[in-house]
């Protein structure tokens, strides 16, 4: 790198299959960076690591790179950041110039390695030679979308992933150590210095941790999340004119963000604010697109061939190929509990239409506002059982793809009922006719409490007419956390909020007043699900998702003792509002 910092690739070419010496080119150049390690064992090598021998027969030279400060390359390593999109920008330009690279260059991977690929895009400049990027599951604000959940801190997602870390930047350097072959050796020490670099990423993380749990800056919103967020550079990768194909999962780790990308790099490439919602009609580029399915963030994605559209993504792009361009709507979907595919324009949704379900008494969810007020009681619990969905995904849906992949069917994240102890239940009445939900989600829960904070989570279901309630998705809002940002959140004409979006810094953080009506708009992370004739929309609203939201040690202390009462109807009724549509209104 231009600091002098050495990073380690490894390069794959092309090969004649029958004398198994490098295939006559150019060819373009593939690139993933990856912090897991470019030998990285399975299922890690699920995130990224190993070459894919598809693409690479198909004409592609393929480059993996260990990423700073990880695996065998050298230097300091730290969560994406100014010096890493750097690092990627210098490594386009060197892939593009690799022998038989005919000057284009694209990127893929998923997770981290999709990140790096709009923090790239933005960092590379105007004519640069990358020309396609392909990320799946990419955050698009990590403080929002996974390192909190409304301000409350995903503590088991964030050890975890710091347990990945460090347990791959020690088996990974340790499998490149030992491998055969003349390649250079992993940093001079040999193992000791493997065993080093898993104590690295410890020491980035541990103080990371400890930050947040005592309630120190890390805790809010602010310049370290906002240096991992890539709705900060969108407007660049637009501007840099790099092709982006998206694909994300209803129930995947960042699935509140997938979408929001989709919008901004449609905004952006047509001039309108990145941070709106789309318009109904308004212009679009065929260089933005994006694919949304029913899946966890590690995924077989229900046999769907990833690699197909990645080669017809790369051809159109890198190769010029009219005949592998991907016509028809930009945003492709599959919700929950349908095999059928959607398209649409535009996100939000314009055939869904924003629609309000009033919180009533007896736990009904009605179109209808409650003729009169009344108050149900939510006592504060810290912990209960556990949503098998929320296990699912913030353990990044790996149980699911070890039990598919050998055959069998995972069962235990079918079901939210035991979620519902101690908590309040809002069911619609059942559906007539098959009604598909797509798109952003908002509740508005009225309420007083007894404490200076409160916690409120709120899970969605499809109830059948067995009982059976399958999970569909989840929000979650720390009451302090409750202030909109005016020029993020997304209104609906009549200024009903849409989509909330809380500044959550630790200036804007607001204690609860004890005894004060206070309104709190939640983001329930937006999703598609179809419900069959018979089937009934269940709204869960407690006060804890264990064991993966922790309140911090402040918080905890605020929170302990709490009782609630929420408002159904009166002049301040609680709703949640759902965007609902006709399935056949859309193609």
């Amino acid at each position: 790198m231009s600091d002098g910092v050495v990073l380690r690739a490894n390069i794959h070419y092309p090969t004649d299959p029958e004398t198994g010496e490098p295939a006559a080119g150019p060819f373009p150049v593939l690139l993933s960076m990856t912090p897991y390690g470019k030998l990285a064992p399975p299922p890690a090598a699920q995130l990224g690591g190993g070459p894919t021998p598809r693409l690479i027969r198909r004409g592609y030279i393929e480059v993996m790179v260990d990423v700073r400060g990880t695996g065998t390359s050298g230097g300091s390593f730290e969560m994406m950041g100014p010096v890493q999109a750097r690092d990627g920008a210098e490594l386009v330009t060197w892939a593009s110039a690799l022998p038989n690279s005919n000057g284009r260059v694209g990127l893929f991977g998923i997770s981290y390695l999709a990140i790096n690929q709009l923090f790239t895009a933005a960092a590379v400049g105007p004519d640069s030679p990358l020309k396609a990027i392909f990320p799946v599951m990419a955050t698009n604000d990590f403080y929002r979308d996974v390192a909190t959940m409304g301000g409350a801190p995903h503590m088991l997602a964030v050890r975890g992933y710091s347990a990945v870390y460090a347990l791959l930047n020690v088996v990974s350097p340790t499998l490149e150590f030992v491998t055969p072959g003349r390649h250079p050796r992993p940093r001079a020490g040999g193992l000791a210095a493997v065993r080093q670099r898993g104590k690295d990423q410890r020491n980035y993380f541990g103080p990371l941790i400890a930050e947040v749990q005592a309630g120190g800056d890390a805790a809010y919103a602010g310049p370290l999340w906002d240096s991992m967020c890539p709705d900060q550079i969108l407007p660049q990768v637009a501007a840099n004119n790099v092709a982006v194909f998206l694909v994300g999962g209803w129930h995947d780790a960042f699935q509140r963000g997938e979408p929001l990308n989709y919008a901004a790099l449609q905004n952006a490439y047509t001039g309108r604010p990145p941070s709106a919602p789309m318009q109904p009609g308004q212009t679009l580029t065929d260089r933005v697109k994006l694919l949304m399915g029913p899946w966890y963030h590690v995924s077989d994605f229900d046999g769907l061939q990833m690699q197909d559209l990645q080669l017809r993504w790369f051809d159109y792009w890198l190769k010029d190929d009219e005949a592998a361009a991907i016509s028809g709507p930009p945003f492709a979907f599959q919700p929950i509990g349908d095999r059928r595919w959607y398209h649409t324009r535009e996100y939000p949704i314009p055939e869904a239409t924003p629609t309000r379900l009033y919180l009533a008494q007896a736990g009904l969810l009605s179109a209808d506002p409650p003729e009169g007020p009344s108050l149900a009681a939510l006592p504060y619990r810290s912990r209960g059982p556990v949503s098998g969905r929320s296990l699912e995904q913030w353990s990044l849906g790996l149980n699911s793809y070890a039990t598919t992949a050998a055959g069998g069917r995972t069962r235990h994240d079918q079901d939210n009922r035991r979620a519902q102890r101690g908590a309040l239940t809002y069911t619609t009445e059942p559906f007539d006719s098959p009604t598909l939900l797509a798109g952003p989600i908002m509740l508005r829960v009225q309420a007083t409490a007894d404490t200076t904070e409160t916690l409120w989570v709120a899970h969605l279901d499809d109830v059948a007419p067995d009982g059976v309630n399958r999970p569909l998705t989840m929000g979650a809002l720390l009451g302090s956390h409750r202030e909109l940002d005016p020029d993020r959140t997304w209104y609906l004409p009549d200024g009903t909020v849409l989509r909330p979006h809380h500044i959550s810094t630790r200036a804007a953080v607001r204690p609860v007043v004890p005894g004060e009506l206070t309104s709190y708009d939640i983001e329930v992370f937006p999703t598609a699900a179809l419900f069959e004739p018979g089937h009934r929309l269940r709204l869960t609203l407690t006060t804890y998702d264990f064991p993966h939201l922790v309140p911090n040690a402040p918080a905890r202390e605020a929170l302990a003792g709490g009782l609630y009462h929420v408002h159904q109807g009166g002049p301040t009724p609680s709703f949640l509002l759902v965007p609902l549509a006709d399935p056949d209104s859309l193609s």
